[in-house]
């Protein structure tokens, strides 16, 4: 797969766009809490976020759905990644939250109950391949005969700028 361009961190007025979204929220405002146990082995305050609770389970949702909105937002008709961990779920669940379809593109060696939890959010699930590069090649076609947003895992400038909100 081609190599993707280093990101520079977002601005300022980047973030405050993917904090001020309009309505429905994707992710939600979980606890920030302080751990005794860890403080007192690390000799120093530590606090945990606990993005578990968000609703498709990690804090992927924060920079996924920041980029399946702004996709929504300039025009996709359909979402499509190629993950089968936490941003693939993360992009399955906003594309059902905006009321838009989502594939999401594994390879054949992605567990079951992986296909199972995406299809639980909405998600067609398409098997291609033995390996991720193969199956995100495949994701990449889908999005132009799909008139389709790109969601990759990790390395969009839209999903750091979500993540860092």
């Amino acid at each position: 797969a081609a190599s993707l361009p280093r990101l520079a961190a977002p601005s300022r007025a980047a973030l405050a766009t993917a904090c001020g979204r309009a309505a429905p929220q994707l992710h939600l405002e979980t606890p920030l809490v302080h751990s005794l146990p860890l403080s007192n082995h690390l000799g120093a305050d530590v606090f945990l976020k606990l993005d578990c609770l968000q609703p498709p389970g990690s804090f992927k949702i924060r920079g996924i759905g920041n980029t399946v909105r702004t996709a929504v937002e300039r025009g996709a008709k359909h979402i499509v990644s190629s993950s089968g961990g936490n941003a693939g779920l993360a992009a399955a669940y906003a594309a059902r939250s905006l009321n838009v379809p989502c594939t999401v593109v594994l390879p054949s060696t992605t567990p079951l109950e992986v296909h199972e939890r995406l299809r639980s959010f909405g998600a067609e699930v398409v098997v291609h391949g033995d390996v991720w590069d193969v199956a995100d090649c495949r994701a990449r076609e889908l999005v132009e005969e799909k008139n389709g947003g790109y969601v990759h895992p990790f390395d969009q400038a839209t999903t750091w700028r979500g993540h860092a909100t």
